[in-house]
């Protein structure tokens, strides 16, 4: 076993395939043997016992004439003084003897080597065999039973020459079973090299997945078991490369969030040590705001990486969505206001939403919706939000007016730090973090949220949380 764990796949699976070919090869050898011995003498029993038949009949014919067996017995006596005569005699030829009665019983002259009679009490008049090792048949004269006549058994008889016979099968099928083998290395050798290329491949691709190369892939022509794992693989793969670039992204845009409001605190702070800038309310407030804004993104990226690590605080609890939304909706009236924007809020039917979840996050979630569509609609403008209550969840659709997002920004809008080159951008003031933010919140009460374009032209967001 020890041996068999440092080999290479190829080696076992070939092993194993050649083991068991020859263990198939070997069971094939046995069954024939034993089914040429069983099917070739349960014939020649069969042939016996028909013959058996004949000879009994005759012989009970001959009994009725001479009334006992020593005519049977002087006539096989006869015969096996000739056959010493002519072992011990020098001459060409012996005359054999004349067993006209025996011939006349006998179906054949290859039953000759082979006849066995007995009396009525089963003891040997021709021939040395046992009655209990004999085929016998019984011979009955007026319903009396007066003797039996038996053949000894084919397999003493041709014994040698079945084994002979057996040999030099045997010996055809062992070189028979050498080609046989040899074809089945060299099929066995190329399907156990086909069957561990590929999982020889994903080793070679795990190791380097490991080495930090994401963008290997595997060949997925298969669709079996070890197809399917290497499209897994090469998912993985995918996912740890997309992970590596959007780590990357992250830190760099992370470093480039932070450098910005940094650099102009230190840009005022310095001009102010020079005299450049005086130091004065609006001074200081503008540095009141760079601090401001400098916080407000350390508090979202806290959040972000709060929510990646599973430590990010939620409090569920049995409410009514109706109460939360049209709370934060009320809180959000006059900014709306202000920018002379309309914010509606609409149900498909009004009536209390059981829901289980954080109402200070579910509050945060449409502020920061309804702060995203202050920043970024153009006035006059509006914000529709419809609720509709289904089955199993609740389906929530934030809709503004004009401008919209590209299509091909669509989709991205909830990574961070993503900003739009379209209408939608960084001069408006945000910090695209917000829609991160909202993504973590709804995936923390198990629901999706997603984007679309409205039909105002503007952006569509929808969201569907579960129901209590």
């Amino acid at each position: 076993m020890n041996l068999l764990s440092t080999l290479k796949l190829k080696y076992k699976l070939f092993i194993i395939f050649a083991v068991s070919n020859i263990l198939i090869i070997g069971s094939m050898w046995q069954i024939y043997q034993w089914s040429f011995d069983q099917g070739f003498f349960n014939y020649v029993i069969q042939q016996d016992k028909s013959y058996l038949g004949q000879m009994a009949n005759r012989s009970a014919n001959l009994y009725i004439y001479y009334e006992d067996w020593d005519f049977l017995v002087s006539e096989s006596q006869l015969e096996e003084d000739w056959k010493k005569a002519k072992l011990a005699s020098t001459a060409d030829m012996v005359p054999s003897p004349l067993t006209p009665n025996l011939d006349l019983i006998y179906p054949s002259q290859q039953y000759r080597k082979r006849f066995l009679l007995y009396n009525a009490d089963k003891e040997a008049l021709i021939g040395q065999i046992p009655f209990k090792f004999a085929l016998t048949q019984k011979v009955k004269v007026a319903g009396e039973v007066v003797g039996y006549v038996g053949l000894r058994s084919l397999k003493e008889v041709v014994q040698h020459h079945t084994m002979e016979f057996v040999k030099k099968q045997a010996e055809s099928f062992l070189l028979i079973s050498a080609f046989m083998i040899a074809v089945v290395a060299l099929f066995t050798w190329s399907l156990a090299k086909a069957m561990s290329r590929p999982i020889c491949q994903m080793s070679q691709a795990t190791r380097q997945l490991a080495s930090g190369s994401y963008g290997t892939r595997l060949p997925t022509n298969s669709r079996d078991e070890l197809g399917m794992l290497a499209f897994d693989l090469n998912h993985l793969a995918s996912t740890l490369q997309n992970t590596t670039e959007a780590r990357k992204r992250w830190v760099a845009d992370t470093a480039h969030e932070l450098r910005t409001p940094l650099a102009i605190l230190r840009g005022e702070i310095e001009a102010m040590q020079d005299g450049i800038i005086k130091v004065s309310p609006d001074s200081l407030g503008s540095l009141l705001n760079e601090t401001v804004h400098l916080g407000r993104l350390i508090e979202d990226l806290n959040q972000l990486s709060m929510h990646d690590t599973g430590n990010m605080d939620y409090k569920m609890d049995e409410h009514d969505l109706v109460d939360i939304i049209e709370q934060t909706v009320t809180s959000m009236q006059r900014p709306f206001e202000e920018a002379n924007l309309n914010l509606s809020l609409t149900f498909e039917k009004k009536k209390a939403i059981p829901i289980t979840a954080d109402a200070n996050r579910l509050n945060q979630l449409f502020t920061n919706l309804m702060s995203n569509t202050l920043k970024y609609t153009s006035a006059p403008g509006e914000l529709n939000i419809h609720v509709q209550k289904q089955k199993h969840c609740v389906v929530i659709r934030f809709e503004d007016s004009a401008p919209g997002i590209c299509s091909e920004d669509i989709e991205k809008i909830f990574e961070r730090f993503y900003r739009t080159e379209c209408s939608r951008n960084r001069k408006t003031g945000g910090r695209g973090l917000g829609l991160a933010i909202c993504r973590s919140i709804v995936t923390g009460h198990r629901g999706t949220i997603s984007s679309y374009s409205s039909n105002k032209q503007g952006l569509g967001i929808r969201i569907e949380l579960p129901l209590t």
